[in-house]
């Protein structure tokens, strides 16, 4: 968790490097969390957003407390912005977790893989919108070939791909919130689920008395749903702290690591079908990734020749 904030093995590396390097760590933990999933699947997706949230808490907490962020947590709740804010945030990840799991429990991890593809895209548009980064025309054809296979799913589908879009939409809008808001990532991640917890706890109780509740059941189904919260917290508060140091939009770039893991697990591990439709979506997807990564790379090499010292 230390490499959250600056350390001797990442203090010789810029801002953006260290970015990237942390944005790569929480990406591959996302993209493994559907293989753990898919050992619980039989556990409400409802008790599992619990107690991703409920046990990334005291994680939080400690994380915090070895950091010695105390003093900036109080700093941002006595603003009353930020704690609007991270609380729309909270809401919006509890929502994208649910739904997540949801899509994985149901065998529609395909779908959902799509939503993550797009994310990078959508965090393109946002940065055009409301953080004064331009298009290039890469960029533009990246966006064009990403409608083109939201089409195809769609036609793919028979239906509108509500879920991959949903899971897509609400993401973008947690990392544009996260990265504009003046609150460090660690603090920030801890009062987003402390505003959660009291809900959260009410959940958990709910299922205790319905007699639906899997936590306490067994050792595994405890540890497992302990493990939920440890997984979450390591990735969100590594996402945080990498997206402040990033671009939105090279930001946006890295996230296509996690739902290629998700594609694979889902085609190779849970047996999804892939038909021909499904998988031209996803290479165009990918040919759109493509374009942008050497749009970014190219642009982030010629702003370094500008700066440096002749």
């Amino acid at each position: 968790m230390a490499l959250a904030q600056e350390t001797p093995a990442t203090r010789s590396l810029t801002k953006a490097e260290t970015g990237v390097l942390l944005a790569v760590m929480a990406h591959l933990v996302w993209g493994g969390m559907a293989v753990y999933f898919g050992l619980i699947r039989y556990i409400s997706p409802v008790e599992i957003a619990v107690n991703r949230g409920l046990w990334s808490l005291p994680i939080a907490a400690c994380v915090v407390w070895y950091m010695g962020q105390w003093g900036d947590v109080w700093k941002a709740v006595s603003k009353p912005r930020n704690v609007a804010i991270l609380a729309l945030t909270s809401a919006l990840v509890v929502f994208n977790w649910g739904f997540y799991v949801w899509s994985i429990e149901v065998g529609r991890t395909l779908e959902s893989s799509l939503g993550y593809f797009i994310n990078p895209l959508l965090n393109v548009v946002m940065g055009y919108l409301f953080l004064g980064e331009r298009f290039t025309w890469p960029q533009k054809i990246a966006l064009g070939l990403a409608s083109v296979a939201v089409l195809i799913q769609t036609f793919a589908l028979g239906h509108f791909p509500w879920l991959g879009i949903m899971l897509a939409t609400t993401f973008c809008l947690y990392g544009f919130l996260r990265k504009t808001i003046p609150v460090g990532p660690t603090q920030g991640f801890l009062i987003e689920v402390a505003i959660i917890a009291l809900p959260l706890a009410g959940a958990q109780w709910w299922l205790v008395s319905k007699g639906e509740a899997h936590f306490g059941g067994t050792a595994f189904d405890t540890s497992m749903l302990i493990g939920c919260g440890v997984m979450t917290a390591v990735s969100l508060m590594l996402f945080a702290a990498s997206i402040r140091r990033l671009r939105y939009s090279t930001a946006g770039l890295l996230q296509y690591i996690s739902p290629s893991l998700v594609f694979l697990t889902a085609v190779f591990i849970f047996g999804e079908p892939l038909n021909t439709l499904k998988l031209v979506s996803f290479v165009i997807i990918w040919a759109a990734l493509a374009v942008f990564s050497f749009s970014a790379i190219r642009d982030e090499r010629n702003r370094r020749q500008d700066i440096e010292p002749v």
